[in-house]
C-alpha cells in the first residue's frame, strides 16, 4: 500500500511521519517540487523558527469556517506538538505571549530533526517533483510531474501550501490540481505582511521606528489592536504589530491605521506634557520642539498635520487649541491602508480550499475518497506568532494518521 504526500514543508512531513508512525507497512513518498524540503521553515521566526504559541485556539485562526480547526486542534494539540518535537531532540524555550522556539535558536534545529526522522522511518524523498496533473481510478491516483515522472498511490495528501513566498516553495499551483478533482477555491490574499498607505504620508518617516499601539479601524468602528516596534518605511509600514494585524485585513475595505505614540499616557497626560514643554521650551521653533520627546522627523509631521505649516512657528504661538490637537496626534495618528505587499512579501495566504469539502475530524475529502488536505492549502490561516505552524502540524499529523488508519 502506498501514500504520496504532495509537499516537504512544515504540513507535509509532519503528515509522513505521523503517517509512518501510525502504520509501518506501507510505502510513504513526499513528492516536492524544490531540490530540498523544508525550506520555508528556516524562513520563519527570523531565521529562530517560532514553531508553535502556548496560546493557540480557535480564536487565533481565519477562514470561511475557522471553527473547523476546532478538533484538530483538540486531537493534536500545542503540548502533543512540545512533545513531537521533543522526541525528536528539539528542547523547547518560550518567549513572549507564548511564543515558542527551538532552544538552540536556529530553525535549522528543527527542519534538521524532521529530515532525520523521515530518514530513520525509510520514507522516500521524490524532489523536483512538480506535480501537474491527478487523476483518480477506482483504486488508486496518478501523479503527473512537469518533467512527465509519475507516482501512483492508493492514498493521497496535498500538502503543497499557498502561495505565499513563492521563491521558497508555495506558488499556489496546489489549487490548481484540487480545482481539478472538483474543489472550490475561495479568493486569495496576502496575509502577514507589510501594509501600504499613500507614500506621501510616509516618505518623510523612512526608516524610522517607534514603540506604541497600532489599532486598525474599519469606519469608525475598533478591529483589533497589538503593540509594538512600528517601522515607517517608503510604501506605508511594517514590524510585529503590523504583521500581526494584516491577518485582518484581507477581503476588508475602508480600513485606517491608528498609531498611539505615547500608549503609556492618557491624551491629558500628554496634553500635560506638552503644556510643559511650552512653559520651558517657548525659546524654541516647532522644528525643535520635540527633540527628546519624540522623534524629530515624527515630531515635524505631527505639527504640519495640526495645522502649523512652518517649522519656524515659536513654541511660545502655540495655543491650548494647538496643544490639544498635537496631543490627539500623539495618541491617535492615522493613516489609510490602501492594502498591503504582495504574496512575495507575506508569510501565509488567507483564502484556500474550502474546508466545507473535507471532514474535520479526518481530513479527508467529502468529493473524493482518498484524498486529504493540510496546512495552509486550506482555507485557514493564523495571526503571527506560531500559530501558522501548529496549525501545519496539527492538520499534517491528523490526515497522516487518517490516511495510515484506512491502509491498515
Amino acid at each position: 500500500m502506498k501514500l504520496v504526500i504532495l509537499g516537504g514543508g512544515a504540513s507535509g512531513m509532519a503528515a509522513a511521519i505521523e503517517a509512518a508512525h501510525t502504520n509501518a507497512h506501507m510505502d510513504i513518498i513526499i513528492a516536492e517540487k524544490l531540490d530540498r524540503p523544508g525550506k520555508k521553515i528556516l524562513a520563519t521566526g527570523n531565521g529562530r523558527c517560532n514553531f508553535s504559541n502556548i496560546n493557540a485556539s480557535v480564536d487565533n485562526y481565519y477562514g470561511k469556517d475557522s471553527n473547523f480547526t476546532a478538533w484538530c486542534l483538540k486531537r493534536f494539540t500545542v503540548n502533543d506538538t512540545v512533545n513531537f518535537f521533543n522526541q525528536l531532540g528539539i528542547f523547547p524555550k518560550e518567549e513572549d505571549k507564548g511564543k515558542l522556539y527551538p532552544f538552540s535558536g536556529q530553525a535549522s534545529s528543527v527542519l534538521d530533526c524532521l529530515r532525520n526522522e523521515i530518514k530513520r522511518l525509510g520514507i522516500h524523498m521524490e524532489t523536483g517533483f512538480y506535480a501537474k496533473e491527478i487523476s483518480k481510478s477506482k483504486k488508486s491516483f496518478k501523479i503527473t510531474a512537469a518533467d512527465k515522472r509519475v507516482l501512483y498511490a492508493d492514498k493521497l495528501i496535498v500538502a503543497g501550501g499557498g502561495c505565499a513566498s513563492p521563491v521558497l516553495g508555495s506558488d499556489g499551483s496546489c489549487f490548481e490540481l484540487l480545482r481539478s478533482m472538483g474543489h472550490r477555491v475561495s479568493e486569495l490574499a496576502p496575509a502577514l505582511v507589510q501594509m501600504k498607505t499613500d507614500p506621501k504620508e510616509v516618505r518623510s518617516l523612512q526608516g524610522i521606528k517607534v514603540n506604541g499601539v497600532l489599532r486598525l479601524i474599519q469606519k469608525d468602528r475598533y478591529i483589533a489592536e497589538d503593540r509594538g516596534e512600528i517601522l515607517f518605511t517608503d510604501y506605508g509600514i511594517s514590524g510585529p504589530p503590523v504583521f500581526q494585524l494584516s491577518a485582518r485585513i484581507p477581503f476588508r475595505k475602508n480600513i485606517i491605521a491608528s498609531i498611539d505614540l505615547m500608549p503609556d499616557n492618557s491624551p491629558k497626560e500628554v496634553y500635560d506634557i506638552l503644556e510643559y514643554r511650552r512653559s520651558c521650551l517657548s525659546h524654541l521653533t516647532m522644528e525643535d520642539f520635540f527633540t527628546g520627546l519624540l522623534n524629530k522627523r515624527v515630531g515635524n509631521l505631527i505639527a504640519r498635520r495640526a495645522g502649523i505649516d512652518k517649522l519656524s512657528f515659536k513654541a511660545e504661538m502655540l495655543d491650548d487649541r494647538l496643544l490639544w490637537s498635537i496631543a490627539s496626534l500623539i495618541k491617535d495618528y492615522r493613516l489609510e491602508i490602501k492594502g498591503t505587499k504582495g504574496f512575495g512579501n507575506a508569510q501565509v495566504t488567507a483564502g484556500g480550499v474550502l474546508t466545507a469539502d473535507f471532514d474535520e475530524k479526518t481530513m479527508e475529502s467529502k468529493l473524493v475518497k482518498g484524498l486529504y488536505a493540510c496546512g495552509e492549502v486550506l482555507d485557514i490561516y493564523g495571526d503571527c506568532g506560531g500559530y501558522n505552524l501548529q496549525w501545519a502540524w496539527s492538520s499534517g499529523r491528523l490526515a497522516g494518521k487518517s490516511a495510515a488508519e484506512a491502509l491498515m
